[in-house]
């Protein structure tokens, strides 16, 4: 392979809460050529894989960002030896589309994302390590608040669920990871310093690890970067009840990333969707607790609240639908209605 920078990604613009996004995979034939990673940038990522592996999942894997929004299959490790060369063939897949699945969403929001029982090929890992699911966690490696790489820890599905404490474990290996690439471009040449010369950083851009702009006293974050970052799922819809928008916190929920549910009505994932859905319209808030079902069959509870999205005119143009997981409360609820007709027996 020549010498070669790592492609200096582009930050993806955002796009209005009631436009559905749409995304293509990229064809190769059309596609501007792949600069290869410098042994600085591979040595980087490829630490990055074994740590993730050792301290989070049993295997990771991580993608570069390249410069036209891609993911470039870039290291992977796996603790079983057995089965890390299997998990090897994932570097000889093709990039992965801007803005697609589960990695391709995290690229573009710079939020992490928890999946349970995820489809592999969702994940866009097609090599055969021998099963189909697994629990995943992706986080971006970002870089003045823009991703320049994507790292994803698996778990086998029979095992716990990952948590956010281990989350957090691999966004520190993505921080790691981020010093190491900016260290290795600036020490080839490759611009690593600031535009300024004040070295402190891209102060109007996000900042580095995930973190929002700062501004001084008074400054609240932007609030496309909060919609990515809160943890109650948003889920918005037009008039006609099909998807425009959901955070990541939603697509958690829903079990899917979010190219699978834009565009989509939702009655496609609620066993009953809420009346201001349906064009009722109200004054106050609607609440009500609706089942949907995950891809892998589960079936979970969330406690939902609808308001009008109305214009600057009064207009009404869709909904705004906030949810939360309560499925255990249900199962508290379900366990104690079924104790009351025993207790009337023995009377």
């Amino acid at each position: 392979m020549s010498a070669g920078g790592l492609v200096e990604p582009t930050r993806i613009a955002g796009t209005s809460l009631l436009t559905p996004v749409t995304s293509s995979p990229s064809v190769a034939a059309t596609s501007p050529a792949i600069a290869p990673l410098t042994p600085t940038e591979g040595g980087a990522l490829a630490r990055a894989a074994r740590a993730g592996a050792d301290m989070v999942g049993d295997a990771c894997v991580v993608w570069r960002v390249l410069g036209d929004g891609r993911l470039e299959p870039a290291a992977t490790f796996h603790r079983d030896r057995r089965v890390r060369y299997a998990l090897g063939e994932f570097l000889q897949q093709e990039p992965l589309g801007a803005g697609l699945l589960w990695p391709g969403q995290v690229a573009a929001s710079g939020a992490p994302v928890r999946t349970r029982r995820a489809r592999l090929s969702a994940l866009a890992i097609e090599a055969g390590i021998g099963v189909r699911r697994a629990h995943a966690v992706v986080v971006p490696v970002l870089e003045d608040g823009h991703a320049i790489a994507v790292i994803a820890a698996l778990r086998d599905s029979g095992e716990p669920e990952y948590s956010l404490r281990e989350e957090l474990v691999l966004r520190r290996i993505g921080v790691k990871a981020a010093s190491a690439l900016g260290a290795g471009k600036a020490g080839d040449g490759a611009g690593g310093g600031d535009d300024d010369g004040d070295g402190g950083g891209d102060r109007d851009g996000a900042g580095r690890g995930g973190e929002p702009p700062t501004g001084g006293p008074g400054w609240s974050p932007p609030p496309a970067w909060l919609m990515d970052h809160v943890g109650v799922g948003v889920w918005i819809a037009d008039l006609a009840g099909v998807t425009t928008f959901v955070n990541n916190a939603m697509t958690e929920l829903l079990g899917l990333p979010s190219t699978e549910v834009l565009g989509r009505p939702m009655r496609d994932f609620l066993e009953d969707v809420p009346q201001m859905v349906r064009g009722e319209y109200c004054m106050d808030a609607e609440r009500c607790d609706r089942r949907l079902t995950q891809p892998d069959g589960r079936h979970v509870w969330i406690e939902m609240t609808s308001l009008p999205l109305v214009d600057d005119d009064g207009a009404r143009r869709g909904t705004v639908n906030s949810a939360v997981d309560v499925t255990e409360r249900k199962k508290v609820e379900l366990a104690a209605r079924q104790r009351v007709p025993r207790a009337h027996r023995r009377l």
